[in-house]
């Protein structure tokens, strides 16, 4: 069986990097666009991603409070949350951190250091 990756993120083009990148090492990737829709994806399927990638700066609820909303239910808390950024501020980092986020990153970003990051958290 496929291991799934959940992606919250809006932006089609980075929707497209990564789940190309991702399903050429033969991961599954979900995505939804808002992170209502990712909660809501993660509240009614009885499998969990491995991995959530979600972007900050989301329509509705952003990143950082879905990141803090996944790891603060006892079901998802150890699943890893990786969190992008078209902006690099030390307030998006300090929340990303205060959520619980395993990983920061800033778009954009070396795909190779990506895949990397996903294959070691998934190892």
């Amino acid at each position: 069986m496929k291991k799934e990756i959940l992606l919250v993120e809006d932006e089609k083009a980075i929707q497209l990097l990564i789940s190309y990148n991702l399903e050429k090492l033969k991961y599954k990737t979900i995505i939804k666009e808002t992170a209502e829709e990712g909660l809501e994806f993660l509240e009614m399927n009885e499998s969990l991603p491995q991995i959530i990638i979600t972007d900050v700066l989301l329509p509705g609820m952003n990143g950082i409070n879905f990141c803090k909303l996944v790891k603060s239910n006892p079901s998802m808390s150890h699943i890893p949350v990786i969190i992008l950024s078209s902006v690099d501020f030390d307030f998006y980092r300090e929340g990303a951190e205060k959520a619980g986020a395993d990983y920061f990153l800033t778009k954009p970003f070396r795909i190779k250091d990506f895949i990397n990051l996903i294959q070691n958290l998934l190892s």
